[in-house]
């Protein structure tokens, strides 16, 4: 049965009159968990064929909408209600849009059309949007056949200039072989995007490209030289004496991070043993040229800060109007070793971590063992996320209030909380917490207590300091994981 044509990508919003819609989501959840069951049962190592993409073409009976649109994501847990997996929770994520900007209370993004569902992070999640598109780590399109899941692959989503689904484009490694679940990370430039994946058994590390719209595998390649793996061998060993002597064969390069810094490509760099243990509290990088065949430029150095945060999904970093880029170390791990975590950064035109920048969590002068999670830069400020206590070792399905909204000049490196807004919830490992859109900065706020709880954004005025309600979230939808907005390039006729 065809899909039938709707003519607004726009849920109506909650009021006395007109209150929050409410959709089966026992039977959605049903079916994407019955989804997920099959693909771990069947779903071999790779998939054959390419995912379908769709080229729309508008009927008479569908509205062409305007080239905006505002992209919001949510997450919300599920558990399989039968068998074998029964009892198991997972994250799902609902990627939907609207064509104007939400601005009222109980907006519901989960649309049986516009709705892209799909798998959410244990550790967290979001988009990534570069160069006029937008980006999911891992995905499924909410009409996929059973086996069609994308897990550790990057896709970018697609739209229509009429009132269709989301679609998706996902990087194959090639047309016979499809996409492998292997782990992987990725980056996005102009021109080029490129990909990394742990080393196979034969130890060949290599950076290889794709075309950032069509996502098709390029033949450009960075392949890592043996004079350079023995380069950065000796500088991790150097840097860090205590792992003499240890069995750590595996060198492991941008599966923590991965970012392109002008022509730069930086990523961190890892001695693992056989069993894939980093024995190491220290972190590494490295910097290649981003390009085919690019050579190594430098190797830089974080004494004592934990990990440093997760895939580029996540983005623990970001540039500010000056092209600095500013990244996060996390400090650690769920037993407490915060103490460390710290904010760098690399100079406009340089590609190694500037010695003389840094704020670490000590600087704030907190009683308790705390870390860092999120950054984002605007207008001379850096927007991070502060644990507002000490964080147990247990993680719960409900996001807690743990986390106070801090600001940090990057001038005088001041840190100083943002008084308006009170601890809200994020996902340990991380989210995008910021965004700005019409050029207004937007911050992910969700309190999930009963004071004031809230699920959605707000404005923030780095100026006066102000935080002021924007739009919130139903939450039958789930809770805000990020909001984008894009505009489309009118294709030729």
């Amino acid at each position: 049965m065809p899909p039938r044509a709707y003519a607004s990508t726009m849920l109506p919003l909650a009021s006395k009159n007109n209150p929050p819609m409410h959709f089966p989501m026992n039977k959605l959840s049903l079916y994407t968990a019955l989804s997920l069951l099959t693909f771990s049962l069947f779903l071999g190592g790779c998939r054959k064929e390419e995912v379908p993409h769709t080229t729309f073409t508008p009927s008479e009976t569908e509205e062409i909408l305007g080239a905006d649109r505002y992209v919001l994501m949510t997450y919300k847990s599920t558990t399989i209600p039968a068998g074998p997996m029964k009892g198991l929770s997972y994250k799902e994520s609902y990627i939907s849009y609207f064509d104007h900007l939400p601005t009222s209370d109980g907006v519901n993004n989960i649309l049986e059309r516009n709705t892209l569902f799909g798998r959410f992070g244990s550790d967290g999640g979001g988009l990534l949007e570069a160069h006029g598109q937008i980006y999911r780590y891992s995905n499924a399109v909410n009409n996929h056949a059973q086996g069609d899941l994308l897990i550790n692959n990057p896709v970018r989503l697609t739209f229509s200039p009429s009132a269709q689904a989301i679609g998706e484009r996902a990087y194959l490694e090639s047309d016979a072989d499809g996409f492998s679940q292997a782990e992987k990370n990725f980056a996005i430039g102009e021109q080029l995007g490129f990909l990394i994946q742990p080393p196979a058994i034969d130890r060949i590390i290599e950076v290889t490209t794709f075309d950032p719209k069509t996502m098709a595998k390029l033949p450009a390649k960075i392949l890592i030289s043996e004079a350079d793996k023995e380069r950065i061998r000796q500088f991790i060993l150097e840097k860090t004496p205590a792992l003499s002597g240890q069995q750590l064969p595996r060198l492991v390069l941008g599966m923590k991070l991965m970012v392109l810094h002008e022509g730069t490509l930086i990523m961190d760099a890892e001695l693992q043993s056989d069993s894939r243990t980093n024995l190491s509290r220290d972190c590494y990088l490295v910097a290649y040229e981003a390009k085919n065949g690019g050579r190594l430029l430098s190797l830089s150095y974080l004494p004592n800060t934990g990990r440093l945060g997760t895939p580029s999904e996540l983005l623990q970093y970001a540039h500010d109007e000056a092209g600095d880029l500013y990244l996060l170390a996390q400090g650690g791990d769920l037993l407490g070793f915060y103490q460390n975590s710290l904010i760098y950064r690399i100079r406009h035109g340089r590609h190694e971590v500037d010695p003389d920048w840094q704020v670490k969590i000590s600087d704030l002068g907190l009683s308790y063992p705390a870390r860092f999670n999120g950054i984002y830069a605007y207008q001379g400020k850096l927007l991070t996320m502060v644990s507002a206590h000490q964080l147990s070792a247990i993680r719960s399905e409900i996001p807690q209030d743990e986390w106070q909204y801090y600001t940090i000049d990057l001038a005088t490196r001041h840190a100083e909380p943002i008084a308006s807004l009170r601890p809200s919830s994020a996902f340990r490992q991380g989210v995008n917490i910021a965004t700005v859109i019409d050029g207004r900065l937007y911050l992910r706020y969700v309190r999930t207590s009963s004071e004031a709880p809230y699920n959605g954004y707000y404005t923030y005025d780095v100026t006066t300091g102000h935080a002021t309600p924007a739009f919130s979230v139903a939450l039958q939808s789930g809770y805000v994981a990020d909001f984008k907005k894009i505009t489309l390039t009118p294709q030729p006729r």
